[in-house]
């Protein structure tokens, strides 16, 4: 988990373009959910072109910086505790 902002860095967002349409509501119905392109628009974001990222999901505004702290958080928070054996 912790290196999947990675890869989305390492790939750039056009080779995302190229690839097939995952979202399940988009292939039953035609129509794009509130998440399509997210990870296109996450991407694009990554390698710091934010007008693409807003083309592709304009949610990427705040789920960005939503998965940006929680992804700090968890490389840089304490270890998780071991539950006490009996």
């Amino acid at each position: 988990m912790l290196a999947l902002p990675l890869l989305l860095a390492a790939v750039p967002p056009s080779a995302l373009d190229r690839g097939p349409v995952l979202c399940p509501i988009r292939r039953l119905t035609g129509r794009p959910c509130p998440g399509c392109g997210m990870t296109r628009a996450l991407s694009a974001a990554l390698h710091g072109d934010l007008r693409r990222a807003w083309r592709y999901n304009r949610l990427v505004l705040v789920v960005g910086p939503i998965l940006a702290g929680m992804y700090l958080r968890e490389l840089l928070g304490p270890p998780a505790r071991r539950a006490a054996g009996p």
